[in-house]
């Protein structure tokens, strides 16, 4: 084999093009250009940055549990739903007093999907309930208080 044979197997088009590919790809991760965003309507990478004056309530799922602020003020919120989970799970919010169900997602989340819901809360004591396949009977649900928002000296709200 000559040492002309050599260089034109080891440097045909294909092996060039597939090291640039991979030249570019680690240079890529060198300066911080990182994969496209992933779309969807329910996806919160999709989400518009937030109004500073917007109430964001983040509510984390994972077997058995919902994670969140156990306080949460009155008026128009935004949920940020997120299933760290590998199961299925839905949220129901219901009032304490009358046991009655208020708000519940439209379909289940799967496992790591992220959806952001916006809903008007009354203030009161509230249960958040995944009631899917058993899980309530597990102990995923928690209870949380909605207090009512009222201006302070400066005007704005607590």
């Amino acid at each position: 084999m000559t040492s002309e044979t050599i260089i034109s197997n080891k440097y045909t088009p294909t092996a060039v093009i597939l090291q640039l590919a991979a030249f570019m790809f680690i240079i890529s991760a060198c300066v911080g250009g990182g994969a496209p965003p992933t779309g969807g309507s329910d996806s919160a990478a999709a989400t518009p940055a937030a109004d500073p004056e917007e109430v964001l309530v983040e509510i984390d799922f994972d077997e058995y549990v919902v994670l969140m602020d156990p306080v949460v003020p009155s008026g128009p919120v935004t949920l940020k739903l997120a299933n760290k989970g590998f199961e299925e799970h839905n949220l129901l919010f219901v009032v304490v007093e009358s046991d009655s169900t208020v708000w519940e997602t439209e379909r289940r989340l799967s496992p790591g999907e992220r959806r952001t819901v916006m809903l008007e809360l009354a203030p009161g004591r509230y249960r958040a309930v995944c009631d899917f396949a058993g899980h309530e009977d597990r102990g995923m649900f928690t209870e949380f208080l909605v207090e009512e928002t009222t201006p302070d000296e400066s005007g704005s709200e607590l």
